[in-house]
């Protein structure tokens, strides 16, 4: 069974009357103006970048509660999540260089090729579909890898965003990858090694690979949204499972969609518990997919849920990689 996760940092916080925010970004090195800084809120396609005096201003839409995040490679990115209070107007930001840092050091030997472990890397995060071949990762020299033998597990960091052209998609992703990891068994019969868990955790930037979307792009973001772990959440967050064509099964049963979910509206957030461990799902009678939560979980204005670890997603859902990842801010 193939688990997968993409976490994007939520943070909650209550209302928010500002429409724009500003600031300025600096070296802590020597307090000099940093330009072309990025500027952008996680998970969307809403950013700007610093200019000349390392001043930047970004609007914010409704229902923005994604950290704003200022990158710039070759500097540890800084996280704003508690702009809501700032009066529109951001601290002065100071970006500290990032020094080489070496790998960390493993008391065992890493058996694996660098050529092999990327490949997992590749297939795990960008996915193993034709989509997925539609993506590139332009800076792959900067993916640090390790596999643990006593432990079957993958694990690879970066120090610096990772560049993502994604042509089935048509967009361009910044993305600061936090964690990453593949968890393996092997088989007791033919010892063969399989997948069982894939997690990923970062910060993403969309732009557009192209000025105009062409409409191919246009149809594959509405295709890949259909069905989506973002398109079943926004829905259960609206109650508005029947509406968008999801069922609900418990035990090969279906089930009144919401019989076991508990649902609770608390401010813009829906908070939402399971009754039972594991529920099915089927998106328009044909895509079928399960949702685990040991705990209570909330979802926002734009479908994004946390905390991530606390769900499971598996079937038709967890097999939607990186390559099908649309921005938080789509359709809204």
């Amino acid at each position: 069974m193939k688990v997968f996760w993409f976490l994007v940092l939520l943070v909650s916080v209550t209302g928010f009357s500002q429409s724009r925010l500003s600031g300025s970004v600096y070296s802590a090195k020597d307090s000099t103006a940093l330009e072309a800084v990025s500027i952008y809120f996680d998970g969307t396609t809403l950013g700007t970048i610093t200019n000349k005096e390392g001043h930047y201003a970004i609007s914010i839409e409704a229902g923005i509660k994604s950290p704003l995040v200022i990158s710039m490679i070759g500097y540890a990115p800084v996280y704003v999540s508690d702009y809501f209070n700032t009066n529109g107007s951001i601290p002065a930001i100071y970006l500290i260089e990032n020094t080489e840092q070496l790998d960390a050091v493993y008391l065992e030997n890493d058996d694996w090729s660098r050529k092999r472990k990327l490949n997992v890397f590749r297939k795990e995060f960008l996915g193993n579909s034709p989509e997925a071949l539609q993506c590139k990762i332009l800076n792959e020299d900067a993916i640090r890898l390790h596999y643990s033998k006593s432990n079957m597990q993958l694990t690879a960091w970066s120090n610096e965003p990772l560049t993502i052209q994604n042509k089935f998609l048509g967009y361009t992703v910044q993305y600061t990858l936090t964690d990453f990891s593949v968890d393996f068994e092997k088989s007791l019969t033919s010892g063969i090694q399989y997948v069982t868990l894939v997690y990923a955790e970062g910060f993403t930037f969309y732009r557009e690979l192209k000025n105009r979307p062409k409409r191919r792009y246009l149809k594959n973001r509405e295709n890949s949204y259909s069905g989506s772990t973002l398109h079943f959440m926004r829905s259960l967050a609206q109650e508005q499972l029947v509406e968008n064509k999801f069922k609900m099964f418990y035990k090969s049963f279906e089930i009144p969609p919401y019989s076991r979910i508990n649902l609770k509206k608390e401010g813009e957030f829906m908070q939402v518990a399971l009754s039972v461990e594991k529920l099915s799902i089927l998106f328009d009678n044909e895509e079928q997919s399960f949702i685990q939560a040991k705990t209570p979980f909330i979802i926002d204005a734009f479908g994004n849920h946390s905390p991530a670890t606390a769900i499971t997603m598996g079937g038709a859902m967890s097999q939607q990689r990186f390559a099908f990842m649309l921005p938080l801010d789509y359709k809204l």
